[in-house]
C-alpha cells in the first residue's frame, strides 16, 4: 500500500513538472503574436515598402530579437489630400500605429496630443546622431522629438538644355542672382516669343526671402516677420518676373496650368520644383517621362538676390522633408518604434532615395546606386544651404496669409510690392496675434 502511494505521488510530481514545463514552453518560448498597422501613401510609397523587402527583415528580427511574431497591415490613402485625409483619421481614432508625415501635419498632429514623443526612444539608439542636425532639429518641438525622418528635398532651378542651346546660351548654368535668372529668361522669351511662359518661379513662396537673406520667423524670440524688405523683395521679384517682364502668366497660378507638363513638353524653359520630380515626374516610370532625361535636363540651385553676406550661404534653399511618427494610442510603442528603426536603415533609405529621387538624410546613406547618381550626389550637397520650416504650428497659418495675399492682392487685383506688404503685415497680424509677430524697418 506504501509503495502504491509512493507511485501515485511521484506521478502526481511528474505529472506538475510537465505541467509546468509545459506553461513555461508555451508562455516563455512560443511567440506572442500582435499586428502594426502602417499608414503611408497609396502608390509608390505603400509599392516601396511592400517590396523592399524592409517588412519581412523586421518582422524576422522581431521574432529573433523579442520573440514577438509582428504582422504589419500597410493602410493607404490617395497622395492627393493625403495630409488632410491623415489628420482625418487621427481624429476619428483610425489612424496607424506608424504614419508617414510632412513637417506641417507633425506640427498640427503634436499640438492636438495625438503624437508619441520619441524622445526617450532616440535617446537611446545610436543611429539617431547619423541623422544630418538639419533633419534632426526639424521635428524637436518644444524640446521634444516627434518623428523620424525619412527623406528630404530642396527646391531646384530646372532648366531645358536643348532650349538653351536653340538660344545659344551657356550650358551647364548656375546663376549666381535672380537678375542673371531674368537676364536670361527674356533671352529665351525673345528667342521662343510662342511659348505659354519662360519661368515657373512660384513653387516654395517664401523662398525669395532666404535668397535675400531674411527669415520667415526668428526662432530667439518665437516670432514671425509680418513686413521686413526680404518679404517687400519676395513681392517685388514676383511682381516683376509676372507684370514688369511678362515671364509667368498670372492665369498660370489662378488657372492651375501644369507645368511639370508643359516642361515634359519642352514648352515650359526654366522652373523652381522639387527635387522628386527628376525621377518621380519625368522618370522612366513618371507621368511625364523625358526621354534621354540627363541630356534634356539642366539643374541648378537657386541663387540670391546678390545681397552681400548672406547668412543662408551662397545658395540660399528651402528644406523639406517627409517622416515617421507613432500615434500616442498605439498599444505595441515599442515595436512601433522599432519598425520605424527598419524603414530607415541607410540602405533603406539609400534605395528609396536613388528610385525616387529624394535625398538622404542619413550620413552613411551614401551608398549603393544613390553614391553613383549625380544629379542625387550634388543635389545632396544642396543641403547644407536649406532653411529647415519653423517648428511651430503657426508656420501653416502664416504660409496661409502669405498665399492669400499672393493669390488675391498680387494676381487677381494686380497689387503693387508695397501695397501687398502692407496687406499681408495686417493680414497675418490677425491670423497670428500681435505678440506672435513683429516688423523689421526698411530702409
Amino acid at each position: 500500500m506504501a509503495s502504491t502511494t509512493k507511485i501515485i505521488a511521484a506521478a502526481i510530481v511528474v505529472v506538475i513538472i510537465a505541467a509546468a514545463g509545459y506553461y513555461w514552453y508555451y508562455t516563455t518560448s512560443q511567440p506572442r503574436t500582435t499586428e502594426i498597422t502602417l499608414m503611408t501613401k497609396a502608390g509608390l510609397w505603400a509599392d516601396f515598402i511592400r517590396n523592399s523587402g524592409v517588412l519581412e527583415d523586421y518582422k524576422e528580427r522581431m521574432l529573433k530579437e523579442k520573440n514577438v511574431k509582428v504582422e504589419v497591415t500597410i493602410i493607404t490613402a490617395p497622395h492627393r489630400g493625403y495630409g488632410e485625409k491623415l489628420i482625418t483619421s487621427f481624429a476619428a481614432g483610425s489612424e496607424g500605429d506608424v504614419c508617414w508625415v510632412s513637417p506641417t501635419d507633425v506640427f498640427r498632429l503634436a499640438e492636438t496630443e495625438y503624437l508619441l514623443d520619441l524622445t526617450p526612444y532616440v535617446s537611446k539608439w545610436a543611429d539617431w546622431e547619423k541623422f544630418y542636425p538639419a533633419a534632426r532639429n526639424a521635428y524637436t518641438i518644444g524640446g521634444k522629438v516627434y518623428a523620424v525622418p525619412n527623406d528630404a528635398a530642396t527646391m531646384v532651378l530646372y532648366y531645358r538644355k536643348d532650349l538653351f542651346k536653340k538660344a545659344g546660351l551657356p550650358v551647364p548654368w548656375q546663376p549666381e542672382t535672380w537678375d542673371e535668372v531674368i537676364e536670361v529668361a527674356l533671352k529665351l522669351k525673345e528667342k521662343f516669343p510662342d511659348l505659354p511662359m519662360i519661368i515657373e518661379a512660384w513653387y516654395e513662396e517664401q523662398l525669395p526671402v532666404y535668397s535675400d537673406g531674411g527669415v520667415i520667423y526668428d526662432p530667439s524670440d518665437g516670432k514671425f516677420i509680418a513686413k521686413s524688405p526680404q518679404l517687400l523683395y519676395l513681392f517685388k521679384l514676383y511682381y516683376d518676373i509676372i507684370y514688369k517682364y511678362g515671364l509667368m502668366p498670372k492665369e498660370f497660378k489662378l488657372e492651375g496650368w501644369d507645368d511639370r507638363k508643359l516642361f515634359a513638353e519642352g514648352k515650359l524653359p526654366l522652373m523652381i520644383d522639387g527635387t522628386w520630380c527628376y525621377t518621380e515626374k519625368w522618370g522612366p516610370n513618371g507621368p511625364y517621362p523625358i526621354e534621354n532625361r540627363e541630356e534634356v535636363i539642366g539643374y541648378a540651385h537657386p541663387p540670391s538676390s546678390g545681397r552681400p553676406n548672406n547668412p543662408h550661404g551662397k545658395y540660399p534653399n528651402t528644406f523639406r522633408d517627409y517622416a515617421w511618427v507613432i500615434s500616442a494610442r498605439t498599444k505595441e510603442p515599442e515595436l512601433a518604434f522599432e519598425l520605424i528603426k527598419e524603414l530607415t536603415r541607410a540602405d533603406i533609405m539609400a534605395k528609396w532615395g536613388y528610385e525616387t529621387s529624394h535625398l538622404i538624410v542619413r550620413t552613411d546613406a551614401m551608398i549603393g546606386d544613390y553614391a553613383k547618381d549625380k544629379f542625387l550626389e550634388w543635389n545632396t550637397e544642396a543641403l547644407k544651404y536649406a532653411v529647415p520650416k519653423p517648428t511651430t504650428t503657426l508656420f501653416n497659418k502664416y504660409m496661409d496669409a502669405l498665399k492669400e495675399v499672393l493669390r488675391n492682392e498680387l494676381l487677381i487685383n494686380g497689387r503693387t510690392p508695397e501695397e501687398c506688404l502692407e496687406i499681408f503685415a495686417e493680414k497675418v497680424t490677425e491670423k497670428l496675434g500681435e505678440e506672435n509677430v513683429k516688423e523689421i524697418p526698411i530702409p
